[in-house]
């Protein structure tokens, strides 16, 4: 298992600003004895799991599972097969997307590896040690959380010592250590950080205790569904924890709120250092950045046209200032000559038969300092994009803890709480939604719940709980053949509720090393 073992302490990181974590400054090669010999060397060790962790995410291609949502699809065509082939449920083991995803999972965890077995005897101030350990136990957790969801059943490593017999683990045996690693992090991890790179920007870079809460919560909320199906208990049990940071909003280290205007998210650099990120993973443009702007835009404006919107779900997204923020419309002609009196591009809207995709495209990763955009007329030029950029990605988001709440009520053994239909109310207010009935019977609060969720993380495809994780747990991933339009690419005719289409094949790749991985 070449991936899963792989983990090389090289380079050494300076930490004197949140963009240090990913700056690299070369000091020479340590051995990982030596990193834990004082605080300066744990801190070391943390930098080199952050700029591994953040790999996991660099470029949008690491989250192939948002194409199996229902409201990211690609086109079936040159190099956007490895990412049509996911979309349309015809899973490939030997796609290099899912390859990258997988291994970069387990060089992370191999990272917080390190630091769990090694750092625990430092001896150093317990409070200091626990909030850098308690950031390793988060990561680790948050690293298998993605990793059984997408692939079910894998190896189960807790040590760095390489062991290529290891079977893969039952779902529930990780599970085990995911909640375990936690609640670990959620003991040890303070309400604020207190010292740069981990607090910056006016908010908590590395994972707090609120952030360990949030993992817990979504934690218990998927254990309640497929496949464990704990049922309602673990429903309750994600409430009361999610209820945990909603009941302390504005409190030390719970200081987050609502951004009133939804467009700040997907505009930089103000999206960055946001008050709606409970957890968020940051870049750097000039060492790790984020590899998205132009993997969104249409080809038409020199982009890659990756990602684009599913025309059932845009069709049906409610108006408002979320669908202005969230999706791209207007399509700008750059390669095309200017209009002499305006100056200007020529521009389509996105279903005009001018344009190659006939789709609509997303907003969120492109809308950068470089970006030249027009909210009023839609119009855009991306002369000055670059092919990275430092925008944050959301992992857990405080609208969607308030609409995760609400959805384990909805779910759980009470009735309908009042508490919740609020919730969900102040994010469908900001999007310019209509409110939820307050009168709404529990079943049809569960329907609605569910369907502003689907709103409100459209295309957030780094989210750790965003739309292909919904729909997986309640088991409605399969049902989107029902309603996909005629005009996107065609699902699988065999697509049902079962694990050959609810969780990724391993990878060939992994496979030629242990071969009978398997059958483990």
């Amino acid at each position: 298992m070449k991936y899963i073992y792989y983990f090389i302490i090289g380079a050494v990181f300076a930490l004197s600003s949140c963009d240090s974590f990913l700056e690299e400054k070369a000091e020479g090669r340590l051995t990982p004895g030596s990193l834990f010999q004082d605080l300066e060397g744990l801190d070391m060790a943390l930098t080199g799991l952050y700029n591994q962790y953040v790999q996991t995410n660099m470029y949008v291609f690491r989250s192939i599972h948002t194409w199996c949502g229902d409201d990211v699809t690609a086109q079936n065509a040159g190099n956007k097969t490895r990412f049509a082939e996911y979309d349309m449920f015809n899973f490939n083991s030997g796609n290099t997307e899912i390859l990258d995803q997988y291994k970069t999972y387990y060089a992370t965890i191999k990272a917080c590896n390190n630091i769990i077995n090694n750092a625990g005897q430092m001896t150093i101030d317990q409070a200091v040690l626990n909030s850098r350990l308690g950031q390793a136990y988060f990561l680790r957790a948050l690293n298998y959380f993605m990793l059984v969801r997408i692939w079910g059943r894998i190896p189960l490593v807790t040590e760095v010592s390489i062991d290529y017999t290891r079977p893969r683990a039952e779902v529930a045996e990780i599970y085990e250590l995911i909640e375990s690693d936690a609640l670990k992090a959620e003991e040890m991890l303070p309400l604020n950080h207190t010292v740069s790179p981990y607090f910056a920007g006016g908010i908590n870079v590395a994972p707090n205790k609120a952030a360990a809460k949030a993992l817990l919560a979504s934690i218990y909320m998927t254990e309640a569904g497929w496949p464990l199906k704990k049922g309602s208990e673990y429903y309750d049990k994600a409430a009361a924890k999610y209820k945990e940071i909603i009941d302390k909003e504005g409190q030390e280290g719970y200081n987050y709120m609502l951004e009133p205007d939804i467009r700040t998210l997907v505009e930089e650099p103000a999206s960055n250092y946001s008050k709606e990120i409970v957890f968020g993973e940051f870049h750097n443009i000039n060492n790790n950045g984020y590899g998205g702007p132009y993997t969104e835009l249409p080809e038409e404006s020199s982009g890659w046209c990756d990602l684009i919107v599913e025309l059932e779900f845009y069709n049906k997204f409610p108006e408002g200032p979320r669908k202005d923020a969230w999706f791209l419309t207007k399509i700008t002609l750059t390669g095309r000559e200017k209009d002499p009196e305006t100056d200007k591009y020529p521009v389509l809207n996105w279903d005009d038969p001018g344009t190659n995709q006939r789709h609509p495209h997303w907003k969120k990763n492109i809308h950068n300092g470089a970006w030249d955009y027009d909210y009023e007329t839609g119009y855009y030029t991306a002369s000055g994009l670059t092919g990275s950029c430092s925008k944050t990605r959301y992992i857990f988001r405080y609208a969607d803890i308030l609409l995760l709440y609400a959805e384990a009520v909805a779910f759980g053994n009470g009735g309908v709480d009042p508490f919740a239909i609020e919730c969900v109310h102040r994010v469908q207010t900001r999007a310019g939604a209509p409110l939820t009935s307050t009168t709404i019977s529990k079943e049809d609060f569960r329907q609605a719940v569910l369907s502003e969720r689907r709103w409100e993380t459209a295309g957030m495809e780094h989210s750790c709980m965003g739309r292909f994780f919904t729909m997986q747990r309640h088991e409605i991933l399969h049902l989107q053949k029902n309603y996909r339009s005629p005009d996107d690419l065609p699902l699988n005719s065999g697509l049902s509720l079962s694990e050959e289409y609810y969780y990724f094949p391993i990878p060939d790749a992994e496979l030629l090393i242990v071969p009978d991985l398997n059958n483990r």
